[in-house]
């Protein structure tokens, strides 16, 4: 389950990166690109609590 957060956060970052890289190459206004690092930062963050509540969940559920 895990590998499958791991590979998607890899590829939202890759996606973004490669967004930015066209943006800078077609002189799209740095507020786009802001834009865009927001959200692959905001992406970050949720797949980090997707993966924390489910780390959470699976010891609360040994005891």
């Amino acid at each position: 389950m895990q590998d499958n957060l791991r590979l998607l956060a890899v590829f939202s970052q890759l996606l973004g990166f490669i967004i930015i890289f066209l943006m800078r190459t077609y002189e799209v206004d740095s507020f786009w690109q802001g834009c865009v690092l927001v959200l692959m930062l905001l992406s970050a963050f949720s797949i980090w609590l997707i993966r924390q509540y489910r780390k959470n969940k699976r010891l609360k559920d040994k005891e």
